[in-house]
């Protein structure tokens, strides 16, 4: 262990390397004249539609899946579909014995129907067949 002190009492305990005078303060400078010249690129624009563009797609999106939803997954309870048909026919039933009275009228229309078409021979084309 004492051999070890002598030797680091022996080294001299100045600093052996100098810096330049101004070197920190021309460093940057100096890198950056040492580096090769590099084209600035140009920032690209981006237009109105491909800002807008995601939201109007998510938007659809949702559209589409709202539509799903209330045409495979709400079951009607078959009064707008019955109103509808009064619509078309031109017809104003707002109460229940009007109802009553218009499926009463077709029901009698179609077994009057029925009848004729069995008495004169004719086929009936009820199911499809």
């Amino acid at each position: 262990m004492k051999k070890n002190n002598i030797k680091l009492d022996s080294i001299d305990k100045t600093d052996p390397f100098k810096i330049p005078e101004d070197y920190f303060e021309n460093f940057i400078a100096d890198i950056m004249s040492k580096l090769p010249d590099r084209p600035v690129e140009q920032a690209k624009t981006i237009g109105l539609w491909e800002k807008v563009q995601p939201w109007i797609y998510m938007a659809a999106m949702f559209a589409g899946i709202a539509l799903m939803i209330e045409l495979f997954v709400k079951k009607p309870d078959g009064r707008q579909e019955r109103e509808s048909i009064y619509a078309s026919e031109g017809l104003n039933l707002n109460s229940a014995n009007d109802i009553e009275d218009f499926y009463r009228y077709y029901e009698d229309e179609l077994i009057q129907t029925v009848y004729d078409d069995t008495m004169t021979g004719q086929e009936q084309v009820m199911t499809g067949e």
